[in-house]
């Protein structure tokens, strides 16, 4: 249905990015507390000991590796979730913008994984300015998906087509 829209420019894909981030510092917020959570309840248990840490924070903070393992698999979640289950971010949402194959159906979980490892944080869509008049970015023709843009009502039948189903 969708695969007609104009493809979403260079402004619109940062500006959902933007809003994305956000997003994504509260979850990772959320996620920080969780961690320091289970470092508490794993002292409690006695399966790991607190007593050559300074607190929780200190013991995460000795161990990295694992927490940043840990942030960048929440990251990754965020993205792929969304853009699998929906084609849109929270960020894309309100921008109007949806991540489709070029047939309009819903990409796969592959696409969404290898559209993730090529944008580059977002850099791909500069690609755009390369290849001007394509309305591709790197990450689009890679994983061979495109992002279009939505007009106001197309976007309120999509959203109340989820809600409703």
């Amino acid at each position: 249905m969708y695969h007609g829209s104009p493809k979403a420019g260079l402004f619109r894909r940062f500006a959902a990015i933007l809003y994305d981030v956000l997003i994504l510092a509260a979850l990772w917020m959320l996620a920080m507390g969780l961690a320091l959570l289970l470092v508490t309840i794993l002292d409690k248990l006695g399966l790991v000991s607190l007593a050559a840490y300074q607190d929780q924070a200190d013991f995460i903070q000795k161990h990295a590796f694992w927490f940043q393992l840990y942030s960048l698999l929440v990251f990754v979640w965020f993205y792929v979730y969304f853009w699998v289950k929906a084609g849109q971010t929270l960020g894309m949402r309100a921008w109007r913008i949806l991540l489709i194959q070029p047939d309009g159906s819903p990409i796969t979980l592959k696409q969404g994984l290898l559209r993730l490892v090529v944008s580059f944080f977002g850099l791909g869509n500069f690609w755009l300015w390369i290849r001007w008049g394509q309305g591709l970015a790197l990450q689009d023709q890679i994983s061979k998906t495109m992002v279009v843009k939505l007009t106001k009502d197309e976007s309120k039948e999509l959203n109340l087509h989820r809600k409703a189903g």
